[in-house]
């Protein structure tokens, strides 16, 4: 004796079939997701490991110059000191200064002043 079930089961084998479709193709949606996140943290990655990089020689470079420029402002303060050293009043009086005899002042107007209207302050 058979039983039939008529179109029951063959709508439930397609309704069987659809939801394993559906869950195989979400599964490749969040394997692709997955994969471009993968993808994405691995070139953040590289890209910030060699802007430290460029830094740090940047840094070094940087650092010599320094060093450099700080050896030739030390030989320029030499150089002044010897000769503030060498300059006398003796030096001065052969190259034409004579001492002041009473001292002027220029004085000028107040910044706020030239900056009002009809000088109201």
């Amino acid at each position: 004796m058979r039983i039939r079930h008529g179109g029951r089961t063959r709508t439930r084998i397609k309704n069987m079939v659809e939801k394993i479709k559906n869950e195989i193709s979400d599964g490749k949606n969040i394997f692709r997701f997955l994969t471009a996140g993968v993808v994405v943290s691995l070139g953040l990655y590289v890209y910030l490991v060699s802007s430290t990089v460029i830094n740090a020689v940047e840094r070094q470079k940087a650092e010599k110059s320094i060093i450099a420029l700080e050896g030739s402002v030390e030989k320029l303060e030499t150089a002044y000191s010897n000769l503030k050293r060498g300059v006398t009043v003796d030096l001065a009086r052969s190259k034409g200064f004579t001492g002041i005899s009473s001292a002027t002042f220029i004085t000028r107007k107040s910044l706020g002043k030239v900056l009002s209207l009809n000088n109201e302050i």
